[in-house]
């Protein structure tokens, strides 16, 4: 074993449920799947089993394939541009 270098060990058994609903999720599959904290995720159940999604908005496939529809839309800065 080479002194200096930290290994980490994967540790065992299931997640646990916080008194406030919480779960922890493993930091690796995030990074695998490009989520950050603060991305919005869909959870659902199906077939009895707890299912996480990254979210996708219903206007996703629509941005770039309408004239002057290029990019999302801070709909907050643009209200306040409004007034």
């Amino acid at each position: 074993m080479e002194y200096g270098k930290r290994t980490r060990v994967r540790r065992g058994g299931p997640a646990r449920i916080s008194s406030k609903n919480q779960v922890t999720l493993p930091a690796a599959v995030l990074r695998k799947l490009g989520l950050r904290a603060g991305d919005p995720i869909d959870i659902t159940e199906e077939g009895g089993q707890i299912v996480i999604r990254r979210h996708r908005s219903r206007f996703d496939g629509v941005i770039g394939t309408v004239p002057g529809f290029t990019e999302a839309v801070d709909v907050e800065a643009s209200r306040e541009s409004w007034s």
